[in-house]
């Protein structure tokens, strides 16, 4: 199946002595292909003169390569080992004006050079007197590294090419946003990004005439419980990875706080937030009071998966620690929050996010924007079932009593 991603062009530089280095750089670019291409959206493209540039009759041929493959990479990889090259027409050798190039373009480098025994007959003093002289030159943001054998060689690379393309795709990624946090709308289930705006009809009885003295406090109890339910809002909130890298190692402080002093935080029971998200549906539903939570809030839950909400100087927090949000993937932030607004707020969130992949925190926000409307209403349309609830509850003071009662005789005896 095809895949969008980013190219990253590797120029492969070197003299003629070091053919076995250039193999194994390739196999290793291939490798990480292998392994990371389609995961982490990102291809590697190794370059060389060989396979790449094309002759060019009446132009110097360093400079066909130089239009061909050395102003396009993206990254460097020069090897050495006892020549530095023959002169190019501009520089020492055709790999130093490749490197010269490079730097001056101000693109990663990475240069290694081999220890590796070699023929005392082979050598060519004035090219190492060379090759010591270009070494000592340190080049601006080239990694300098030395190996002994090629199986050095191919471990040090690897693991330093890995070290390169996060590297590079931070910073080729620096203008986008690495993470985006979004909140689930409860009556579409839609990812809203900034601002979801909420409102409410809360009811509350006018009076309780209808109601004999000695249940009024039954009453009350079940008006208030039926009231805060119209005043709850769940906040699921979601953190998108938009890059074509996996973000790892993640500590998350999510920080929520209202305009009103009358909100209050709350998270689910122990039983998990689905089943709790169930239970308020259900109960939106049955009463018919508010908008229901729809079903597609309750499936866009499910499909994630994440520890509980404290009380802080300021609001309210979670901190949680995940392992990864993989490229182009969403995570939910568990548990989800439920705010009770009585009055109309603005409910600010703020997330700060810290990885190993980012060189600073990242400061993601969002809010909801909460229009309460309270109302005055006759008992029978805030609580049309009163007068069952006290039959019931009648019923099992009753039930409660003789069960004591049985409970007393049988212990006398």
């Amino acid at each position: 199946m095809a895949y969008d991603s980013r190219v990253y062009r590797i120029l492969i530089a070197s003299p003629s002595d070091v053919d076995e280095e250039r193999e194994i750089a390739v196999s290793v670019i291939q490798s990480w292909n292998d392994l990371n291409s389609y995961s982490r959206r990102i291809a590697l493209l190794p370059l060389r003169w060989e396979t790449h540039a094309a002759p060019d009759y009446g132009t110097r041929p360093q400079e066909v390569i130089n239009r061909a493959i050395v102003d396009e990479c993206d990254l460097l990889v020069g090897i050495f080992w006892t020549r530095i090259g023959s002169p190019s027409g501009v520089a020492d050798s055709g790999t130093i004006e490749e490197i010269d190039r490079v730097g001056k373009a101000k693109k990663p480098i990475m240069l290694y050079f081999s220890r590796v025994e070699i023929d005392p007959e082979r050598i060519d003093t004035e090219q190492i007197q060379q090759l010591k002289l270009f070494k000592e030159k340190m080049y601006p943001g080239g990694l300098i590294e030395n190996f002994k054998n090629r199986n050095e060689f191919r471990d040090r690379f690897t693991r330093q090419l890995e070290m390169k393309i996060r590297e590079l795709d931070e910073h080729n990624s620096s203008g986008e946003a690495k993470l985006v946090m979004r909140l689930l709308s409860p009556s579409s289930g839609k990812a809203i990004t900034g601002t979801l705006d909420r409102s409410i009809i809360r009811k509350s009885i006018k009076d309780l005439i209808e109601v004999k003295e000695s249940d009024r406090d039954l009453i009350e109890r079940s008006c208030a419980r039926t009231t805060r339910s119209m005043s709850l809002i769940p906040i699921a909130l979601t953190i998108e990875n938009l890059t074509s890298t996996g973000v790892r190692n993640i500590y998350i402080e999510v920080n929520f706080k209202s305009s009103s002093n009358l909100t209050e935080f709350d998270e689910p029971s122990a039983s998990g937030a689905f089943t709790s998200i169930l239970t308020f549906n259900h109960l939106f539903k049955t009463r018919d009071r508010i908008e229901a939570v729809s079903e597609n809030f309750e499936q866009a839950i499910s499909r994630f998966e994440s520890d509980s909400l404290k009380r802080v100087s300021e609001g309210w927090a979670i901190y949680l620690e995940w392992d990864a949000i993989q490229p182009q993937r969403t995570r939910l932030i568990k548990p989800i929050i439920h705010a009770v607004c009585p009055e109309s707020a603005k409910i600010e969130i703020s997330a700060k996010v810290y990885s190993e992949s980012f060189s600073e925190a990242l400061i993601l926000t969002a809010e909801v924007e909460v229009k309460v409307e309270n109302i005055s209403v006759e008992l029978g349309e805030l609580l049309p079932d009163w007068r069952k609830i006290i039959a019931e509850e009648k019923e099992s003071l009753s039930h409660l009593t003789k069960s004591l009662r049985l409970y007393r005789n049988n212990t006398d005896q």
